[in-house]
């Protein structure tokens, strides 16, 4: 599992950053596993989650810039790694329950490193951990619609 770094000086900068990645990865896998899916519901509810993602980049790269950032195209590794999981998955034959497996795992390894993410930088804004709080609250209500699938 790729971590997310920690040790830039600006706390700010690096939460945003890891906000970004997640929403990317996340958007990432979704498109790569969406292909393989048949169920209709489960496809609906992916196509909602990766527009959750895309607006997220979307913000989140608006915030960034009211305060000079750019997000840095960090998460290749894990997106590259999760992108070869679904593929090989597929090949094998891709149920509705292994969709819905490779989601939860991946929304899992998210909230995790989300969390890592905001116990590394306790020195950010309120309102900053509280749209962190806001992601985590929305991942936790995604992984209970998927969990239906498995």
């Amino acid at each position: 599992m790729e971590t997310i770094d920690h040790t830039t000086p600006n706390p700010v900068a690096n939460v945003l950053s890891g906000f970004y990645k997640n929403a990317a990865v996340g958007a990432d896998s979704i498109s790569t596993l969406l292909p393989e899916v048949d169920d209709m519901k489960l496809r609906r509810e992916l196509f909602t989650q990766r527009a959750y993602y895309e607006d997220q980049k979307r913000d989140i790269t608006q915030q960034m810039a009211e305060i000079w950032l750019e997000p840095m195209e960090s998460g290749r590794m894990a997106r590259k790694c999760s992108n070869m999981l679904i593929r090989m998955k597929a090949k094998a034959g891709m149920t509705r329950e292994t969709a819905a497996k490779l989601m939860v795992e991946g929304t899992n390894m998210g909230m995790v490193q989300l969390h890592q993410l905001l116990n590394h930088n306790p020195n950010i804004p309120d309102e900053l951990h509280a749209q962190g709080e806001k992601i985590l609250e929305h991942e936790k209500a995604y992984l209970d619609r998927l969990t239906p699938y498995l």
